[in-house]
């Protein structure tokens, strides 16, 4: 990565889905940080962006229409980033909306489990830690569970219950990555693999380019160099974005890396706004 100073970051996230911060405060804190582009990219949700640019219009920053897509590709998870669409379309707002009641049920059914294991979380302290998410899920129920004594930290949460293969864990929904692709085009937007990092097969990668990838997120806080480098290669190969960003979700559980610490240069950015904004 340039050492100069990150002039986009382009994967964010809001109370609207996982993070803590409202749209307007993250927007804030982004301009205080020097970041020039926003993106904001909940989970599965676009209830943010309207706050969001808001805040963009009064702290002059540009702010990028973003989401975040739970999708999977032959039984394998793919985390999806959408930019530059417009996010009242109805094609993607069908779908995100369908997305939204599947992320509830999972909910339900988690919080069942934890009442199978003795364990009570009262309806009111969720909807308290869900608070405007339009994408409840474990951080959710997680910080409900810490706050209810049920377990010392955040971190202990996931550990005893919530993480994979623990007693009230129940998987995440998803949808064919293929479905997601389209969803974003048909609103005019292109699609991005989140944080593809060291796992993901190259069967994997050439069938989402197959359905239509626009791009890989290259600069990503999990992401050592070597890494950078391989991904900018494949980008490079076949024509692909190259984007980057923090995943910043607040500073608080699991997720601390700091907003605007990871993204675009200015030259990666105008490439990547030239060719898909």
């Amino acid at each position: 990565m340039s050492s100069d100073p990150v002039y986009a970051d382009l994967h964010t996230h809001t109370h609207c889905s996982d993070g803590t911060l409202p749209p307007d405060t993250l927007v804030r804190r982004a301009a205080e940080r020097g970041v020039e582009a926003l993106a904001v990219t909940d989970h599965d949700t676009t209830a943010g962006l309207k706050d969001a640019r808001r805040a963009a219009h009064a702290h002059d920053i540009r702010l990028v229409t973003g989401v975040e897509l739970s999708t999977e590709v032959d039984g394998h998870a793919v985390h999806l980033l959408g930019y530059g669409f417009a996010p009242g379309h109805p094609v993607l707002a069908d779908y995100l909306a369908s997305f939204t009641a599947r992320r509830r049920e999972r909910l339900r059914r988690m919080v069942q489990r934890l009442a199978d294991q003795g364990i009570d979380v009262s309806s009111d302290t969720i909807d308290r830690h869900v608070g405007a998410s339009a994408a409840p899920g474990r951080p959710h129920l997680a910080r409900a569970l810490t706050e209810g004594g049920h377990v010392d930290t955040y971190r202990d949460a996931f550990e005893q219950y919530l993480g994979a293969e623990r007693p009230a864990y129940v998987p995440a929904p998803t949808q064919p990555a293929g479905e997601a692709i389209d969803a974003v085009h048909a609103a005019g937007g292109v699609t991005v693999v989140a944080h593809p990092g060291q796992w993901m097969p190259s069967t994997v990668l050439r069938t989402l380019r197959d359905r239509g990838l626009d791009g890989i997120e290259c600069y990503a806080s999990s992401h050592p160099e070597y890494l950078v480098d391989y991904y900018q290669k494949i980008c490079r190969s076949h024509a692909l974005l190259m984007t980057g960003g923090s995943d910043y979700h607040g500073g608080t559980g699991t997720e601390n890396t700091e907003l605007g610490s990871v993204g675009l240069t200015r030259g990666p950015w105008e490439r990547f706004e030239d060719a898909a904004l």
